[in-house]
């Protein structure tokens, strides 16, 4: 692969997909990536199962979906390939208990400031009932041109 051939959205899916070990164990596969918004689709392991009980996906695994989710939106703020993002908040509301079954993510950039970028994302299996809601920061260590 190329990778000077790709636009800037390949090249994001490249490395969020297949160079990102937790990202390749999770099994995240971007279904739709542009400025400021990503939805993704996360395939139900057994091995995802925090109550073993109800079958319900794990708190912490959904909070990784959600740092994930939000990270790979922030780099479509970032202006050049060397700016760094980093996740320095991560706030997870978890309203409605999840299915043994997949799971979507989507997420949204709600502020992009000079340093800092809020996004929102949000966990479901169907779209019309959210499992879970992340406010995520993330600090972008921008170069001056």
């Amino acid at each position: 692969m190329n990778i000077e051939n790709l636009s800037k959205f390949d090249l994001l899916k490249n490395v969020f997909e297949n160079q990102m070990p937790a990202n390749k164990y999770l099994g995240l596969k971007i279904i739709e990536l542009r400025d400021g918004f990503t939805k993704i689709h996360i395939p139900f392991k057994e091995e995802f199962i925090g109550d073993f009980i109800q079958k319900r996906w794990h708190g912490g695994i959904q909070a990784s979906i959600a740092d994930s989710a939000g990270g790979i939106v922030a780099l479509t703020a970032v202006n050049n390939i060397k700016e760094k993002v980093s996740t320095i908040d991560i706030r997870v509301d978890y309203l409605n208990g999840t299915e043994p079954k997949d799971l979507f993510a989507e997420a949204e950039i709600i502020k992009n400031g000079s340093r800092i970028v809020k996004v929102d994302v949000k966990l479901y299996h169907q779209k019309e009932k959210i499992i879970a809601i992340a406010r995520c920061a993330f600090s972008i260590l921008r170069i001056k041109h």
